[in-house]
């Protein structure tokens, strides 16, 4: 399975997405739009772990399989009845396609909705 590399997860969030959602915020983009919610999430090649140049010290910035984020998904799964799910955001979660296709195939398979931001 791959491995995706993460800026952050937040649970239950409201604002992404229809339902109580998990959103899940990958670590990557070279859009820089004027308007982004989330330009620290712009920097990409950071190596896991590495926090020497990032503010926030709480942000994952490390690299996780999909498996992982299948089954912390299906943890939350009671909590998006009513149109819930996971929502990958950014950064530009199109920047790490395989990553992000093995993931929405395995929350679909779990019966957990999905919504690309």
């Amino acid at each position: 399975m791959t491995a995706g590399f993460l800026h952050s997860i937040e649970t239950l969030g409201t604002l992404d997405g229809p339902g109580l959602r998990m959103i899940v915020f990958l670590q990557g983009c070279k859009l820089r739009c004027l308007y982004c919610h989330n330009p620290d999430t712009w920097i990409e090649n950071i190596t896991p772990g590495d926090n020497k140049n990032l503010t926030d010290k709480y942000y994952l910035k490390e690299r996780f399989t999909a498996d992982y984020i299948a089954e912390k998904a299906k943890r939350y799964k009671p909590y998006f009845k009513n149109n819930g799910g996971i929502t990958f955001s950014g950064g530009e979660p199109l920047r790490q396609p395989k990553f992000l296709l093995d993931c929405l195939m395995l929350c679909k398979a779990e019966g957990i909705h999905t919504v690309i931001d």
